[in-house]
């Protein structure tokens, strides 16, 4: 499938919803708000046979982890919450989050300390196979199956292939993308100023005249903004058919497979091809900085684009896409955004694995966990006031599954929605259109499947090795910024240390393992 194409949507960002099957929601959940959810009539039922009536339970609470900024509004959420729960199943949630900024050095004290935790958010992103490896979480199928029948029913049955180790599953990912499309996304006030024709941009180089137009005539803009690493990841998306095996030791790709074939031959970031690849992006972006198209701190710079965005300063980023995309851009920063869409959306691992909860081993009841992450899946009234908040204090409701956030209610961050639950669940916000879940669902299913899916790689036989590469990758991640002078030169010498350092043993040791998968589950 190519799905090379301009899109002009209203935004929605960085994730993308899906699910198999999405079935009706609701006769277990509050009057008036449940029942109205999307879905409502299934499965929240789902949620209610898979538990034991509450009167059979002893009282327990589940400590909930997550990767969100605290509310203030947070203690008059958990309090809606735990009413709601202790009356379904006799359990109480102690709701946890943690500002992304300090999420991973603070979870993984609490793994290796061995503190009391339930349910953890948990990403490819955020070292998921290291810690399965670890054995920070516990395996999951038999749990799901007793009390997780709403999880089932409601998630895409790729998502279940995803996050498993030696076949066994660790964690329930976020129903909401299971994919994404790579694109270009522009302002759209620009673009219509300067007859930008965004559908034949295709790649970094095609956007060189368009940087100088906005360069001489909005001098208060940046036209690529970095922070301290690569670039752009549209290297490999525009001009190969490589793509990377995660995860990535540095947030750099090193080993790749060509994605079209069935011949899982591995590629390392030292052959000859892939290091054209690096070389040319590398002196491209180098150029593009000493023209001043990339911001001049570049190289040490750690505020989010996000933040830069919503100052006006940016008309242009590389960003990965879903229907609806658009639209929830505009939601955070309230400018018109465009897309065109320059790769064919790719279930990968990663992909599938970037947003989960887990059981921690720690936890002293993973049964009454997984009940609660059951109604996260399956119950509208709970997914929706973890993510929207109270009705008439948080949001008002427009229609059946439609509301409109309250403007600095203490609760409704709208970076939320994506970390926790089941996403086609969510009440729709101000521009979003009504078929937005079935366009997502259509998205999803259409997707093409990266012939890898659901292989981890257990790195234990070269840990030393990947510690030692992490540590140059991350040494030399400012060669992408386009900062330095000379990035070629450097690219050989980051290579040279790499192989010293024993990526070709990474690499042996990766295609052994992948062979083996391979002949086992031959897809």
């Amino acid at each position: 499938m190519n799905r090379k194409k301009s899109v002009i949507i209203a935004p929605l960002a960085l994730a993308v919803g899906l699910s198999a099957v999405l079935s009706a929601c609701g006769g277990d959940s509050k009057e008036g708000s449940a029942s109205t959810a999307p879905g409502a009539s299934a499965a929240s039922s789902a949620a209610a046979s898979a538990s034991p009536a509450a009167a059979k339970l002893d009282p327990y609470e589940v400590s909930l982890i997550y990767y969100g900024k605290p509310q203030k509004d947070d203690a008059l959420i958990q309090d809606e919450l735990n009413k709601y729960l202790k009356e379904k199943i006799n359990t109480t949630v102690a709701l946890q989050p943690i500002a992304p900024a300090d999420y991973k050095k603070k979870t993984e004290l609490m793994m290796n300390t061995g503190e009391k935790m339930d349910l953890m958010f948990t990403a490819s992103w955020l070292d998921f196979s290291a810690n399965v490896t670890k054995g920070a979480f516990l395996e999951l199928d038999s749990l799901v199956e007793t009390h997780g029948q709403g999880i089932k029913k409601e998630l895409h049955p790729l998502y279940l292939e995803a996050p498993r180790y030696k076949g066994k599953l660790y964690a329930i990912p976020t129903n909401k993308e299971i994919t994404q499309g790579k694109a270009f996304t522009f302002r759209k006030d620009i673009t219509d100023k300067y007859n930008i024709p965004i559908d034949k941009i295709n790649k970094v180089e095609d956007l060189e005249p368009y940087f100088e137009t906005v360069k001489k005539n909005e001098p208060d803009m940046i036209n690529m903004y970095v922070a301290g690493g690569p670039t752009s990841f549209m290297m490999y998306e525009a001009k190969s058919n490589y793509r990377p095996i995660g995860p990535l030791p540095g947030k750099l790709p090193m080993f790749f497979i060509d994605y079209k074939t069935k011949d899982m031959v591995v590629k390392t970031i030292l052959d000859q091809d892939i290091v054209d690849l690096n070389k040319g992006d590398a002196e491209m972006f180098r150029k593009y900085y000493e023209k001043g198209y990339i911001n001049a701190d570049a190289a040490t710079t750690t505020t989010n684009v996000e933040d830069i965005r919503k100052q006006g300063k940016i008309w242009m980023q590389t960003t990965v896409w879903k229907p609806g995309a658009d639209i929830e851009l505009k939601l955070k920063d309230n400018y018109d955004w465009v897309s065109h869409v320059i790769e064919e959306p790719i279930v990968t691992t990663d992909l599938a694995t970037g947003s989960m909860l887990s059981i921690s081993r720690t936890s002293k009841n993973p049964e009454r966990a997984m009940m609660v992450l059951n109604y996260l899946h399956s119950d509208p009234y709970v997914i929706n006031l973890l993510v929207n908040g109270i009705e008439g204090k948080h949001y008002k409701k427009v229609s059946a599954n439609r509301i409109e956030p309250i403007k600095d209610s203490g609760y409704g961050d709208t970076a939320f929605f994506w970390v926790l639950g089941n996403q086609f669940l969510n009440y729709l916000k101000p521009g979003q259109p009504d078929d937005l879940y079935e366009s997502w669902k259509k998205f999803n299913n259409e997707a093409t499947r990266f012939p890898l899916l659901g292989f981890t790689f257990d790195d234990t036989k070269v840990k030393n090795e990947i510690a030692q590469l992490t540590t140059i990758i991350n040494e030399y991640k400012v060669i992408s910024t386009g900062a330095l002078p000379n990035p070629s030169k450097m690219i050989d010498e980051r290579n040279a240390k790499l192989k010293t350092a024993g990526l070709e043993k990474v690499k042996a040791e990766m295609q052994a393992q992948i062979d083996a998968w391979w002949s086992e589950n031959k897809k």
